[in-house]
């Protein structure tokens, strides 16, 4: 069987002991955050109480540790998002109809085994070649790390795999590439990933020559080539071929709807267009909308969020704000509580945060997906409209009175009792965070 991670392994052991231990006496008692999912049709269960199970607290939170370690395994790359939620679901509801059973460690342990064993699918060496425009390596062959940087010409080209009559091979030869060693079961992941090292490599590249003081930054604007070609190692007879579009504009009509969408928005923001705001604070909601449209310019999930995080901040926090992720929650939440509308969870808020976070400070790449990105703008769109409306409703004048009118809710004691209810980790820090910077007020 393909191994997964310890910590994967371990994540999901221990949902699966609190499933069959503390669960089956628990009763939902309609707060959120919850799950509520169809039991399989092939999962034995008395289905006159229903046929649903919810998951809610503590095994909300586990379930989607679970679920996001899972989608990180590279053996579980070959599943679309889809596939691995209804497997997984799947599984807890047998482990949930069978808790009785599975109090057992060791059938517990053969059931986790199991359902391993038939998700994990082994992983294969591939190579990807991925063209390097507007750099000429006449002849050179450039190692950087265990990547190869050279010139493919007709007969590389095609000793490699590629056949003449492939229509991308005109536009690929004689183009210096970079030859990427990848490892996966999905060739679509397989090909982002040796993009994203292909990026680093002409980063290398542009680093490594403005070393010499007689290069210059025009001469290293180099791009990596729409078409690439990838292979299962040593196999050049099953070479494959993907395409990137590119992240380019697709032509959008204005009809009577988005019109009316437009306006609709435009009148809830008049002081930031007219400029009423002081200058101080209308910077900060000018610079929001900047870094949200930068996101939107952004083809990456990373990237993006990394900006949206950063519209947040230019609204909600200051520059002597520690621990900021759970001020942005904490904050977040007191302005969608002023207004009386909806919000997203303010712990998935900072979970977000800490993606940002590891991202940022260069701990990790690629670990983002459109999901956190979707909901990471819904939030900073939210937070936009909202503040003005807060700051209009109370005639504020400066960031700072902002900041305290949020601080300054009569509700505070309720909202931190909230916190202390939902019981997961980063609910209690964002409780103790906001004790901690609200202390005096709270005294």
């Amino acid at each position: 069987m393909e191994k997964i991670s310890g910590e994967t392994y371990d994540s999901l052991r221990k949902l699966c002991r609190k499933l069959t231990l503390a669960y089956p006496t628990e009763r939902w008692d309609g707060s959120l955050p919850q799950l509520v999912g169809v039991v399989p049709d092939d999962v034995s269960i008395d289905r006159s109480k229903g046929d649903y199970f919810v998951l809610f607290g503590e095994y909300y939170w586990s379930y989607h540790e679970v679920l996001n370690r899972l989608r990180k395994e590279l053996a579980l790359e070959y599943l679309e998002d889809r596939e691995l939620k209804e497997k997984l679901w799947h599984f807890i509801c047998e482990i949930i109809a069978r808790y009785r059973s599975y109090r057992d460690t060791s059938k517990l342990k053969a059931k986790i085994d199991e359902f391993l064993s038939n998700i994990l699918k082994p992983l294969a060496d591939y190579e990807v070649l991925v063209p390097i425009l507007h750099l000429d390596t006449m002849g050179s062959k450039i190692k950087i790390g265990k990547i190869i940087v050279k010139t493919f010409n007709t007969e590389n080209l095609e000793g490699w795999g590629v056949p003449r009559e492939e229509p991308a091979f005109t536009e690929i030869v004689n183009k210096s590439m970079a030859i990427i060693p990848e490892e996966g079961n999905n060739p679509r992941l397989v090909c982002e990933r040796a993009r994203r090292k292909a990026d680093f490599v002409i980063r290398v590249l542009q680093a490594s020559l403005l070393a010499d003081r007689f290069v210059h930054d025009e001469q290293t604007l180099y791009e990596q080539g729409k078409f690439i070609v990838y292979r299962e190692s040593g196999k050049p007879s099953e070479t494959g071929l993907s395409w990137q579009r590119g992240y380019e504009p697709i032509s959008l009509k204005i009809d009577e709807r988005l019109e009316k969408s437009i306006n609709d928005f435009l009148g809830k923001i008049p002081e930031i267009l007219e400029e009423k705001l002081p200058a101080r604070l209308q910077e900060r909601f000018v610079t929001a909308i900047m870094w949200l449209g930068r996101a939107i310019d952004e083809q990456d999930p990373n990237i993006k969020i990394a900006y949206l995080s950063t519209a947040l901040e230019a609204m909600l926090t200051t520059p002597s704000d520690e621990e900021k992720g759970e001020t942005l929650a904490y904050r977040m939440l007191l302005l969608n509580v002023h207004v009386d509308k909806p919000f997203t969870h303010p712990a998935k808020v900072l979970w977000i945060y800490e993606l940002r976070s590891k991202i940022i400070h260069g701990s990790t790449l690629a670990i983002a997906s459109k999901d956190e990105y979707y909901t990471m703008r819904h939030v900073v769109m939210d937070t936009l409209l909202y503040s003005l409306e807060v700051i209009r409703r109370e005639g504020l004048k400066s960031h700072a009175q902002f900041l305290e009118t949020l601080e300054a809710h009569k509700d505070v004691e309720k909202i931190l009792r909230w916190l202390e209810d939902q019981g997961d980790e980063r609910s209690l820090k964002i409780k103790e965070h906001m004790e901690r910077k609200l202390g005096k007020r709270l005294a």
